[in-house]
């Protein structure tokens, strides 16, 4: 694959990831359709922001930055699973309470990628959006 196709292939795929964060990915039984924006809303902006900054960097001829961007969103997705694996010590009752209140959040978000067959079709685009995002930036950075 040529260097230009990858580009585009990081433009629209980054374009698909930013829009795919608004779409329906599972349906809870008293919440209904959930999308990653209505579950976890900073996070969702986060990976916004962040799949845009690689067609942003590569317009500005950073190209070699840009394979942070894929690594970034790849962290913001994986933050609720692994705060939950390490675990905080601070067991205070206030954030006791903010634990309770993000459970239904982090174990979604932490079942993000588990759970493939309980998908909707937005939680598909998704998927393909950001593996495809990923693969791109990988296969332009060894080109480059």
């Amino acid at each position: 694959m040529s260097k230009h196709k990858l580009q585009l292939a990081i433009y629209l795929s980054a374009i698909l990831l930013s829009g795919s964060v608004f779409l329906p990915l599972a349906t809870f039984p008293v919440y209904g359709d959930a999308s990653y924006y209505r579950i976890a809303e900073i996070e969702a902006w986060l990976v916004i922001i962040i799949s845009m900054m690689a067609p942003g960097l590569m317009l500005y001829g950073k190209e070699k930055l840009a394979i942070l961007s894929p690594l970034a969103v790849w962290g913001v997705l994986l933050y609720p699973t692994l705060r939950n694996t390490l675990g905080a010590t601070n067991n205070s009752l206030l954030n006791q309470l903010g634990n309770g209140v993000s459970t239904a959040m982090s174990d979604f978000a932490a079942n993000l990628f588990f759970n493939i067959g309980d998908y909707h079709w937005g939680g598909f685009v998704f998927l393909f959006a950001l593996l495809t995002f990923s693969a791109s930036n990988i296969f332009y950075r060894i080109k480059a």
